[in-house]
């Protein structure tokens, strides 16, 4: 695909995502700054948020292109979220309030796949109803993979991505990855070899920083951490995945991870950063070019 792509068989290609737009003001505002200042090239909207309706009016004003769909259907332990699906109740996916579950695991065991089919749907037709055309599609919290069960959803997940022409993030080299088991390995891979025969493209790896930690990471170690991770990316198609934001009243209210959340955006900020990346000759590209590729084949 890197060839496809007109570049070398041994470039090294980064997507730089910002995840979570429309969880909060403070979020998009981050967010749109980032785009605006060429400091992201991708970014994934999570339909269910409250801000969420903001971040598309914002994206059509300021003319976003390059937004991706955060499937979402589980609630974060302090941000319940509700199904955007709603002409009935989705029963297997909601509590007794009409929120997501916050346990992953129970949403692997107890989810109805048409249920689970009819909400991403849901939520993909929301974004291209707002003015959104989406580059992409991955998940929130893991929750379609299957990495406490075993249950996945990975397959209903590409049968939309068929439907819509749209590449998934499932990274190529997720099955070397050290903190998954041999079942989960195992079942990556025949997932990646199923989009792969469904001509579903998928990217090579993905990289991210150590988040929710406790105590909280200084800033310049943070920042040393992103300058070896990228540095040591391989050749292919690699994302880095961050969760930029302000930080608000609003933001501290619904997650304890809010510092974090504002010294990513900051990072992506740090002229440090963007030298880097010329120093390494990292070349940023955005999942627009690879859903236009998709779409050419």
């Amino acid at each position: 695909m890197i060839q496809k792509l007109g570049f070398a068989a041994n470039d090294r290609l980064l997507i730089i995502n910002a995840d979570d737009f429309g969880m909060t003001k403070g979020t998009n505002e981050a967010i749109v700054h980032l785009f605006e200042k060429n400091s992201i090239t991708s970014t994934s909207i999570m339909i269910p948020c409250m801000d969420s309706t903001e971040a598309m009016a914002v994206s059509r004003l300021k003319g976003m292109k390059d937004i991706g769909i955060h499937l979402t259907l589980t609630s974060d332990e302090l941000n319940p979220y509700a199904p955007v699906y709603d002409k009935r109740a989705l029963h297997s996916l909601i509590t007794t309030e009409g929120h997501f579950h916050t346990d992953v695991a129970l949403f692997e065991r107890n989810a109805d796949e048409d249920e689970v089919l009819l909400e991403m749907e849901s939520q993909i037709r929301c974004a291209i109803l707002n003015g959104i055309d989406p580059t992409h599609l991955d998940n929130h919290a893991g929750s379609i993979l299957g990495l406490f069960t075993g249950r996945d959803f990975l397959e209903l997940s590409f049968d939309l991505c068929e439907k819509y022409r749209l590449p998934f993030l499932l990274p190529n080299r997720i099955v070397e990855q050290p903190l998954f088991n041999t079942d989960q390995r195992r079942l990556f891979q025949k997932r990646i070899n199923s989009a792969k025969g469904r001509k579903i493209l998928l990217i090579d790896d993905i990289v991210s920083l150590p988040y929710c930690f406790n105590p909280v990471i200084p800033y310049s170690k943070l920042k040393k951490q992103l300058e070896d991770t990228l540095s040591n990316i391989k050749p292919g198609i690699t994302q880095l995945t961050l969760h930029p934001s302000k930080i608000t009243d609003q933001l501290m209210g619904i997650t304890s991870c809010y510092k974090e959340r504002e010294m990513e955006y900051r990072l992506l900020n740090d002229s440090d950063i963007k030298r880097l990346f010329r120093r390494e000759r990292i070349k940023l590209i955005s999942w627009r070019d690879i859903r236009d590729l998709q779409r050419s084949m």
